[in-house]
């Protein structure tokens, strides 16, 4: 089903059954239509909220003069509007209550074509009202986290293995390797190993537990290296991960001078 249009989710966001039982059960589930329909309820919100339950401070002439540079005003517009003569400069102000929107577009028959065009009428309202008002609170200091936006939580990769790497014979250098499992259900290997003296490149391996069977993953340059894992690599079967000193001999296969190695071990 394709996404849902601006007007019904204007409509709905104003308190108008607007939608279909199959188009409702769509917004239950489209996280891009839900945020849109938030975005939409916190602007009637923020455009119907009583003014005399509002205490506003009165703002001093710089937030005027950004707000003069940038909307890119003419000069004979620099003075500040709560300087001029006739114009209200106590520290608070308070203003008349206005008809509650919901209730003005209710004044209308919801499902006539009248009622439709005051409720888009009026959410287009809503929206440039609240672009004014977006604008007004950066400049007077309050920011848009005045009307916070939900943020999707991104899924994260799961570590399902892991293993400390312990230096061998000369070498010092240790740290660890970890198995994750990405959200698309691929797997990859990180490994974190400081850097160390090494005469070549170092390699990542995985091996067999008795040393027999080795699959190299590729080179390990800086840390972290970050490694896909074959889709059919059983890790069961090579439980081992080897960091090598590789010479630059042109030989593939592994130099048997390892730095570091561990065993992997499943997370609980």
């Amino acid at each position: 089903m394709k996404h849902l249009d601006d007007e019904q989710l204007s409509l709905v966001a104003l308190g108008e059954p607007a939608l279909t039982p199959a188009e409702a059960d769509h917004l239950a589930f489209c996280s891009e239509c839900a945020g849109t329909l938030t975005a939409l309820e916190r602007t009637v919100h923020a455009a119907t909220i009583d003014p005399a339950e509002v205490e506003l401070a009165t703002p001093g002439p710089h937030n005027w003069a950004a707000i003069h540079q940038a909307l890119g005003l003419s000069p004979d517009q620099a003075k500040d509007p709560l300087t001029r003569p006739g114009s209200r400069s106590s520290s608070t102000t308070t203003a008349t209550p206005p008809t509650p929107l919901r209730r003005r577009v209710r004044e209308r028959r919801p499902g006539s074509t009248a009622g439709r065009l005051v409720a888009m009428a009026a959410a287009a309202g809503i929206m440039l009202g609240a672009a004014a008002v977006w604008a007004a609170y950066n400049f007077l200091g309050q920011g848009p986290e005045a009307f916070p936006s939900p943020t999707p939580t991104a899924p994260q990769a799961v570590i399902i293995a892991q293993a400390p790497l312990q230096p061998l014979e000369s070498y010092t250098a240790n740290g660890k390797a970890l198995v994750e499992r990405l959200p698309d259900g691929s797997r990859q290997l990180v490994v974190q190993l400081a850097d160390g003296q090494v005469s070549g490149f170092r390699e990542v391996w995985v091996i067999s537990p008795d040393l027999s069977k080795l699959v190299s993953l590729g080179v390990l340059d800086g840390e972290p290296g970050v490694f896909a894992i074959p889709e059919g690599l059983d890790l069961a079967e090579y439980p081992i991960v080897d960091v090598s000193n590789e010479p630059f001999d042109g030989n593939p296969g592994h130099s048997s001078d390892s730095i570091a190695r561990g065993e992997l071990a499943a997370e609980n």
